[in-house]
């Protein structure tokens, strides 16, 4: 009988794992984006403290409590893919902690960065093996870093993107991120779109799912909307979104305070649906 039993157990672990993958239903996944404004409120060059005269010893413990702050948040949040913006090498301004081994290397194995620019450096972070990493600029500095992820038989892109806001360099830039993702079957773009409404709006029109300014409504995320307690919202201060082929579904949107850096961006974040659709 016991023998019976752990092969009835067995039997039905195989069949429960055979069932986790795209081609029998829907795969859900936690996606988050955020230009975290080089860890000091969209400034470069790292996390530093201004107009004060401190010890070395003071700029280093505040910023390890910057830092574990930054970390608890990033921990909290359970993303499957975490897109970064404006990232920095370092935390903080003195060059002391690493940013990608003490925030992301906690949590993620599969860490991919594209050109590191002064200003503009995007990044991909997931536990999902992701191949064929490649760059698109856009318009100076600005760029999108795509990689892919196979589900089953599908293969699924991720776009990593920054947009330029330039005007000679912006409105191309959006017509050439429209042209990109219809290449793909299955396309997840996320990032900061520097974009209006309008040009927001575009890519529903377009045929794309959009996160901010789609099925719930409109998100502020940019440094014009952000108030301490709470939120100004207006026209066009909606700069960030998550943006995917129509045959992957979203909801569960959220662009939320978090104490990190909130006077320049919010992340936008959202479960996505990854199904058989058309």
């Amino acid at each position: 009988m016991k023998k019976i039993y752990c092969s009835i157990t067995l039997f039905l672990f195989i069949c429960y794992a055979a069932g986790q993958t795209m081609e029998d239903f829907p795969l859900k996944l936690r996606m988050g984006t955020y230009n975290v404004g080089h860890f000091n409120q969209g400034m470069k060059g790292g996390l530093e403290l201004k107009g004060r005269s401190v010890s070395d010893e003071f700029r280093r413990n505040n910023a390890a409590m910057e830092m574990l702050s930054w970390r608890r948040w990033i921990g909290e949040q359970s993303l499957d893919f975490f897109i970064l913006n404006e990232w920095n090498r370092y935390f903080d301004a003195d060059s002391i902690f690493d940013a990608e081994h003490e925030l992301l290397k906690p949590f993620y194995n599969h860490i991919h960065w594209g050109d590191e620019h002064t200003w503009i450096f995007n990044g991909i972070a997931t536990n999902y093996p992701l191949t064929n990493v490649r760059q698109k600029y856009w318009g100076g500095d600005y760029y999108a870093l795509l990689a892919d992820f196979k589900l089953g038989s599908k293969i699924v892109t991720i776009i990593s993107t920054h947009l330029p806001w330039q005007e000679q360099w912006h409105a191309k830039a959006v017509d050439s991120l429209v042209v990109e993702m219809k290449k793909y079957k299955y396309v997840i773009c996320m990032g900061d779109m520097n974009a209006t409404d309008a040009e927001q709006s575009r890519f529903h029109e377009e045929g794309f799912n959009i996160a901010n300014g789609g099925n719930q409504g409109w998100f502020p995320t940019g440094r014009s909307s952000l108030k301490l307690k709470g939120m100004s919202d207006g026209p066009d201060r909606h700069l960030d979104n998550i943006i995917t082929s129509r045959n992957i579904k979203i909801m569960n949107v959220s662009a939320p305070f978090t104490g990190l850096n909130d006077f320049d961006h919010l992340p936008v974040l959202a479960d996505i649906i990854i199904t058989d659709g058309k």
